[in-house]
């Protein structure tokens, strides 16, 4: 038996698999914030589910991980595999990052598990490259690289990165002061989508949901031009990604932040991601959500890396 975990800046779910099948029956959802660390979780997990013997366990995270630790970005977690095997008596505990979880997941997601925000056809063949990218608490990609010999998905860090400069150049026509978002996970998560509500807007206590909510009502007229603005630069973001990696099989948004505003704004990201580019062979390239919010754990429960 395995057990597999997601665990993000904000909710940690769990569940049990075997034979790469989750066992919907066992998913649990945690708030974060009610536990002060991942073991707490853990054991509470482990025993409502007593006398189950592991196997194994993958654990996905929302953070760096490097020689059998991970750290969250967003919360003040540090999750050792070695201390939990022994604690949890298993043989095996892995670690990934979150987003390279989605990544395996990816070839395995079905069309009812997505929705399709702006592309032509899907491609016929599940061989290709594929991008997740994850814009929630934080902000991160997974490159998906699908061969008959199976899928590859390199760790990344991409939140840390600078800034596009067209995103920038961006920022300060909009009056909002660029040297506030010198990161990609500045502006593209949600505190980020928050401080730019904030700025565009003037309203100090706006809040990127209240925005998101305010969206298109006759109330919000600021908070809808603050969201389409945003969406546009999302957009560009996109562009910028699909240049880098050539997604033939599509980019996947995951995160609240991301399906939000892919939701209420497609328009304004499609025509920002569809400019003319001679190097994008489809304009504008595939983008589809991912609705499920499961799809991590299905990612683990295949890796078999």
């Amino acid at each position: 038996m395995r057990l597999v975990a997601d665990i993000g800046g904000t909710n940690a779910r769990l569940a049990l698999c075997e034979d790469g099948v989750v066992d919907n029956a066992t998913v649990q959802r945690f708030t974060n914030a009610d536990w002060p660390n991942f073991d707490a979780v853990l054991a509470e997990f482990c025993g409502a589910h007593h006398g189950v013997l592991l196997d194994d366990m993958l654990i996905a995270v929302a953070g760096p991980v490097g020689n059998g630790r991970a750290t969250l970005t967003n919360r003040n977690w540090t999750i050792d595999a070695s201390s939990l095997a022994e604690r949890f008596d298993c043989k095996c505990v892995v670690l990934l990052n979150d987003l390279t979880a989605l990544g395996y997941a990816v070839p395995l997601i079905g069309a009812d598990q997505v929705r399709q925000v702006c592309g032509g056809n899907a491609p016929t063949m599940r061989t290709g490259r594929a991008l997740v990218v994850g814009i929630g608490t934080g902000f991160n990609i997974s490159q998906v690289i699908t061969t008959s010999h199976g899928t590859v998905c390199p760790p990344a860090e991409a939140g840390h990165v600078s800034m596009p400069r067209s995103i920038s150049k961006q920022l300060a026509f909009l009056n909002c002061d660029p040297d506030k978002f010198p990161a990609v996970e500045t502006l593209f998560s949600g505190r980020g989508l928050s401080a730019f509500c904030q700025q565009r807007t003037g309203q100090a206590s706006l809040s990127g949901q209240t925005a998101i909510e305010a969206y298109g009502k006759a109330i919000g007229d600021q908070a809808t031009e603050a969201i389409n603005d945003y969406a546009s630069m999302l957009g560009s973001l996109l562009r910028e990604l699909s240049l880098s990696y050539a997604p033939t099989q599509g980019t996947y948004l995951a995160g609240s932040v991301a399906r939000a505003i892919a939701e209420v704004a497609p328009d304004r990201l499609e025509n920002s991601l569809g400019e003319p580019c001679e190097f994008i062979s489809t304009n504008p390239p595939l983008v589809y959500t991912i609705k499920d919010d499961g799809a991590a754990l299905v990612g683990c429960a295949k890796y078999n890396g």
